[in-house]
C-alpha cells in the first residue's frame, strides 16, 4: 500500500525534461507515496515518493526547453509550497575536453558548480548582438549550499570506497525487463569521438549504416577505460539554451569561450526562481553524429548519481526549513486575525 503525505511534507522537487530520465528517476525512489489533489490551474503530473528520509516531487515536462521549465517549476512550487531547492536531471551533450577527472565520455556526468566568474550555469543565448562580439547578459543562480556541500562530501566518500554506490544505484534499473533495456550500458567501444570539421553523412541514419568513416575519429587515451562500466563525474559549468547544438566547431568555441563541460535545453528556465543543481548523463559530443545508442545509460547515470546525493544532505536542515516556513506562516496568520479584530473593534465604535 502507497504511503500518503501531505503537499508541505515535500522538500526537494526533481525536474525530468524527457520520459526516458523520468523513469530513470522512479526507478531511484526507495518509496513511492499516493498523488495528492492539486489546484486546477496545476497541470503537472506528480510522482511522489522518498529517497534517504527526504520526500521528493518527480515531475516531468511537456516538452523541452527553458519556458516549460520555468511553467513547470512555478506550478510546482504553487503545490507544494514547502520545497527547499530542485535538482534538474537528465541528459546532455559533452565537450570532450580533458579535465581533473579525464576526458569526458559518453555514459559520464556533469554537475553543475560555480567555476571562475560563472554560477554553475550559463544562458549563452540570451544577449545582445551589438556591432562587436556578443554580449551575453543576465546572470543564473548558483546550486545552493547545501547542494554543494553534499556534491563535494559524496566525491570524497566515492574515493575512498571500494564498492561504487553510483554503479549500485544504476543496477537498480533491472534491464532485463523489456521496457528498461534502453538503460543497458552500450560498451566503451560504441564511444566514437569524431573530428570537428567531419559532418555526418546521413541525417538520421546511424554512422554505422550510413558510411561515416571510423579513420576520422578522434583517438584518445585510454583512461583506463574497459567493459566494466565507471560513470565519471565532473563539476563546472553547463551551457543552457534554446538553440539545440549539433555542430562540434561551434560547441568547440562556445565551449572555449564559456569554460563549458555540457549542453542542455532547461537549466535557465528553472533556475529564473529557484535553487537548483544542474546534473546531467552524457549522451552524444553536440556534433552532427548524435544517436540515441547512449540516451538510456546516459539519464540511468545521471538519475543514479542524483539518488546518492540524497545521502549526502543533511535532514535535520532540510526539517528545519519546513518549521521555519510554517512558523512564519503561523506568524503572518496571526497578524492578519489581529488586524481583523481590530477592524471588528473599529466598527463597533464607529457604527
Amino acid at each position: 500500500m502507497l504511503k500518503k503525505s501531505t503537499p508541505g511534507d515535500y522538500t526537494v522537487g526533481w525536474i525530468c525534461p524527457l520520459e526516458v530520465e523520468q523513469i530513470a528517476a522512479l526507478e531511484m525512489l526507495d518509496e513511492e507515496h499516493e498523488r495528492l489533489p492539486q489546484a486546477p490551474s496545476d497541470h503537472n503530473v506528480y510522482n511522489l515518493g522518498a529517497i534517504a528520509g527526504h520526500n521528493v516531487v518527480i515531475a516531468g515536462l511537456y516538452q523541452p526547453g527553458n519556458n516549460p521549465a520555468a511553467t513547470v517549476v512555478t506550478q510546482m512550487r504553487i503545490t507544494f509550497p514547502n520545497l527547499r531547492f530542485g535538482l534538474l536531471v537528465g541528459t546532455g551533450g559533452g565537450v570532450p575536453v580533458k579535465i581533473d577527472n579525464g576526458m569526458i565520455r559518453l555514459g559520464d556526468v556533469v554537475v553543475s558548480k560555480p567555476a571562475g566568474e560563472h554560477s554553475g550555469v550559463v544562458q549563452y543565448d540570451h544577449g545582445k548582438a551589438n556591432a562587436g562580439p556578443f554580449e551575453r547578459t543576465g546572470t543564473l543562480a548558483p546550486p545552493p549550499a547545501v547542494l554543494l556541500n553534499a556534491a563535494q562530501d559524496l566525491a570524497a566518500k566515492r574515493a575512498r570506497s571500494r564498492k561504487d554506490p553510483i554503479e549500485d544505484n544504476v543496477k537498480r534499473i533491472d534491464v532485463s525487463i523489456r521496457g528498461l533495456r534502453k538503460y543497458k550500458y552500450p560498451g566503451a567501444a560504441q564511444d566514437h569521438l569524431y573530428k570537428p570539421d567531419y559532418i555526418h553523412l546521413k541525417p538520421g541514419v546511424p554512422c554505422g549504416e550510413c558510411g561515416c568513416d571510423p579513420t576520422q575519429w578522434v583517438q584518445r587515451p585510454a583512461d583506463d577505460v574497459d567493459d566494466e562500466p565507471y560513470i565519471v563525474v565532473h563539476r563546472g559549468t553547463i551551457a543552457s539554451g534554446e538553440l539545440v547544438v549539433k555542430h562540434a566547431v561551434l560547441r568547440d568555441q562556445l565551449a572555449k569561450e564559456y569554460g563549458l563541460l555540457c549542453f542542455e535545453m532547461e537549466a535557465a528556465g528553472a533556475l529564473a526562481d529557484f535553487p537548483c543543481m544542474v546534473i546531467r548523463g552524457i549522451s552524444h559530443y553536440c556534433d552532427s553524429h548524435k544517436n540515441e545508442q547512449w540516451h538510456g545509460y546516459a539519464a540511468a547515470a545521471a538519475a543514479a548519481y542524483a539518488r546518492q546525493l540524497f545521502f549526502h544532505m543533511p535532514i535535520g536542515e532540510v526539517k528545519r526549513y519546513i518549521s521555519e516556513t510554517a512558523e512564519k506562516d503561523i506568524h503572518s496568520v496571526k497578524v492578519r486575525q489581529d488586524d481583523k479584530d481590530r477592524q471588528t473593534i473599529l466598527d463597533l465604535l464607529t457604527g
